[in-house]
């Protein structure tokens, strides 16, 4: 099933053209913050509101690195990577001295100390005017966002590639370690778990796919503004997980392409989009405290437990089951023949 759909996501969009590929690459680009919100949130427990930094700040990185002269691909990816885990590493402190409400309101309020770094510096990320990235084409590996499927490709295979690492991760032992010690870290600690090592991995983790997004963000727009540090960037990031499900890896892309679009749809029919977006959410979280795929993975259960009892009630038309003895003399019979 996830081959057929990954399949799907790489072929389907270039085939149908017009503008599917840059639409679906642009939930692709938000979807990996609410990604690493996903995974803070769902396995460790933790809702940090500062995604939003490390997605702004990676892409300002490319953004002012490529005005240096650095136009080689590679090392504005690494640099936009390395400038997401230092950010992190910040909220990773939190993590250690901070939980619950007080770890929430540390992340709110460096969110918004870092939406005023680029007024501080305005020769260097160009003030409210916001900053273009140089070379888009060379920093992009020669793939124009704007042409061609190739970019598209691109965008793709990166989302895939994290959806897959954290799934293998989660999988894993310390995926599972994760979990218990979100769930009840108390009675992890008692076990032998170290409690701050494992929030520290799992915020550093998600840094790195939020700051990858933010990468592929100043690749495929070629501008970034001071905005993208803000704290609705943040919260956009938190609301997509939430509705598409952070106990599930492909919760948070469901919900990111399904508000995007309610959005983008909204908005050409009316001025008053964010009203009707707004109900929609209350109704979502209302209807579906679990997220998008929390309900269809219930109904999905609801299925298989009424097909078993189908398949083991017995039927009225006057017919028995055989018993175990029966089934064995039968078996018997036909092996000495």
């Amino acid at each position: 099933m996830v081959v057929v759909l990954v399949l799907a996501l790489l072929v389907v969009p270039p085939v149908y053209g017009q503008y599917l590929p840059q639409r679906l690459a642009d939930y692709l680009v938000f979807g990996l913050p609410a990604l690493a919100v996903g995974l803070i949130a769902g396995q460790a427990r933790l809702l940090n509101i500062g995604v939003g930094a490390t997605f702004g700040v990676a892409a300002y990185v490319v953004a002012m690195l490529s005005h240096r002269g650095v136009l080689n691909p590679f090392e504005l990816m690494l640099a936009a990577l390395a400038s997401g885990v230092l950010v992190s590493g910040l909220f990773a402190i939190y993590a250690v001295v901070a939980t619950g409400l007080e770890y929430l309101l540390l992340t709110l309020l460096t969110t918004s100390a870092f939406f005023t770094l680029p007024l501080l510096a305005v020769t260097v990320t160009g003030g409210e005017n916001g900053l273009g990235v140089e070379g888009p084409v060379q920093v992009s590996f020669g793939l124009d966002p704007l042409q061609g499927s190739g970019f598209y490709w691109l965008l793709c295979i990166v989302t895939v590639f994290w959806c897959g690492l954290s799934w293998y991760l989660l999988s894993a032992r310390v995926g599972r370690a994760t979990i218990a010690i979100g769930r009840n870290p108390v009675r992890a600690a008692a076990m032998g778990y170290s409690v701050h090592a494992y929030r520290v991995w799992v915020t550093l983790f998600s840094g790195l796919i939020a700051a990858s997004g933010g990468w592929l963000y100043a690749l495929a727009h070629a501008f970034v503004f001071p905005d993208l540090l803000g704290l609705a960037n943040s919260l956009n990031a938190v609301l997509y997980s939430l509705v598409g499900g952070v106990d599930y890896v492909l919760g948070p892309l469901l919900g990111t392409a399904g508000l995007r679009f309610l959005a983008e749809e909204a908005g050409q029919q009316t001025t008053q989009s964010q009203i009707y977006i707004g109900i929609a959410l209350l109704l979502v979280v209302y209807l579906l405290p679990d997220g998008v795929t929390g309900r269809l993975r219930q109904l999905l259960h609801l299925r298989r437990a009424r097909h078993l009892e189908e398949m083991v009630e017995v039927p009225e038309t006057g017919a028995t089951l055989k018993t175990v003895e029966e089934t064995e003399g039968v078996q018997n019979l036909e092996l000495g023949r």
